[in-house]
């Protein structure tokens, strides 16, 4: 027995009648629906067609793929390149040299210079302790003699007498009035303390000097995210103050606590700042990439099984050691239980996938002109592709530009598509034919 022709809409393929007239949602005039009896799921366009409708496939392959990580931040100074400079003696300040902020100072430039009445009998000790000895010879001097003139010695030390002074005090038996306060590490002044002619007691903050060839960007990781970070994983940053400049940092820190007002996470990165450009206090747009693992998941921290060091977790080797810059040991990062390494993931571009909020189909060129579609099942978004878990195969070529103009022309003809997975054409059909019936 013949089907009852069934008309629909063209703007509204749910639309089925069994005679022709006027949609009833917008008002267009019904068209015939094809009869797609003994047609299969294929939807075929001629090479015209295909080049109307804009049609570009791309085959499914291997990609390397990172699920992002959008936050913002703050450019701050690395704190283990920060020096709090103190004054190690009570005394009055005679001379400044780092006279303001922002002064570039390398590892012993002289800093200030402070008068201490303790200083100078801490020297004239030590002098009292030479003279003693006259001109006895060193190696004759018994035990608690030479034992007195190192003590004073290390008591000058103490109070920041470096050994070329002690050398120079050696030589002229003259203590001096006043000690040179030099910078322990290269870097910028960020804060000063002193003016000439003031005084400061033993422990008063002098000088805060940072090297900012090393900075950390404190980032806010909303609580969802946190299982996609983990330390080594790599991130981009960039700054509105800096356009067409992005700086490659790596995740060295994840707190261990939650913000209870934001509900977020600080997250820190280590970043090189050689030319100097980040500024402490900067805000910055970051993303941290983490790398997927074939199954779509989070793959293993890039550091598992590698050597780092608790103090300073930028310092990564491949075997065990000692840290560059501390000297302590390195510690082997465990490798998490269950975890697999990143590798190339099937994938699809984001442009591919018709997403219904319930199922996800791509449509696939079968044959030229022939396309067919198929429900997959998909990873997390990772940049402008998605992971394939299920659905397709590789070589598999993908509809990327047309499809939701091929998945209309589906429902048009009945036949599958992303909201009537089964096709229009049979429910139709009864629809038509329970119609004719009622016309006896």
């Amino acid at each position: 027995m013949d089907v009852a022709q069934v008309w629909t809409c063209s703007m509204h393929p749910q639309i089925r009648m069994p005679n022709p007239g006027n949609c009833p949602i917008c008002g267009m005039k019904l068209v015939p629906a094809k009869d797609v009896a003994g047609a299969g799921a294929a939807v075929v366009l001629s090479a015209e067609a295909q080049q109307i409708a804009s049609i570009m496939v791309e085959p499914v392959a291997l990609h390397a793929l990172a699920h992002e990580v959008r936050t913002v931040g703050r450019i701050e100074a690395a704190e283990p390149y920060v020096a709090n400079l103190t004054a190690r003696v009570a005394g009055r300040v005679e001379r400044v040299y780092a006279d303001s902020t922002g002064v570039d100072v390398a590892k012993g430039d002289h800093l200030v210079e402070i008068y201490s009445p303790d200083l100078v009998v801490a020297q004239e000790e030590f002098l009292l302790g030479l003279r003693a000895l006259g001109g006895k010879d060193r190696a004759a001097l018994d035990e608690r003699e030479q034992t007195r003139v190192e003590l004073a010695r290390e008591k000058l030390r103490l109070f920041g007498v470096t050994d070329e002074q002690l050398s120079g005090l050696e030589k002229s038996g003259k203590p001096q009035l006043v000690v040179t306060v030099h910078a322990p590490i290269g870097g910028t002044v960020v804060a000063k303390h002193v003016r000439e002619q003031s005084y400061v007691e033993t422990g008063d903050p002098l000088y805060d000097i940072a090297d900012l060839s090393h900075v950390w960007l404190l980032a806010d990781v909303y609580e969802f995210e946190l299982p996609w970070i983990v330390r080594g994983e790599h991130a981009n940053v960039t700054l509105e103050a800096l356009p067409g400049d992005t700086f490659d940092g790596v995740v060295a820190f994840v707190e261990p606590r939650v913000d209870d007002a934001t509900r977020t996470i600080k997250v820190r990165i280590h970043l090189d700042n050689e030319r100097r450009l980040l500024k402490p206090g900067m805000f910055a747009h970051v993303n941290i990439h983490a790398q997927l693992a074939p199954d779509g998941k989070r793959a293993r921290s890039p550091l598992a099984g590698k050597f780092t060091c608790p103090m300073h977790p930028e310092i990564v080797a491949e075997a065990p050691g000692a840290c560059s810059i501390c000297g302590m040991a390195l510690v082997r990062e465990p490798i998490e239980p269950g975890s697999t390494e990143a590798a190339d993931v099937l994938a699809v571009p984001v442009t591919a996938v018709l997403d219904s909020g319930v199922r996800r189909i791509v449509w696939v060129e079968r044959a030229p002109g022939r396309y067919e579609s198929a429900e997959v099942v998909l990873g997390p978004r990772a940049g402008e592709r998605y992971p394939v878990l299920s659905g397709l195969s590789t070589g598999d070529r993908v509809v990327v530009h047309g499809n939701f103009l091929l998945d209309s022309q589906s429902q048009i003809e009945g036949k599958p598509s992303l909201l009537f997975p089964q096709g229009l054409g049979a429910a139709a059909s009864e629809h038509a034919g329970h119609s004719g019936h009622s016309g006896h």
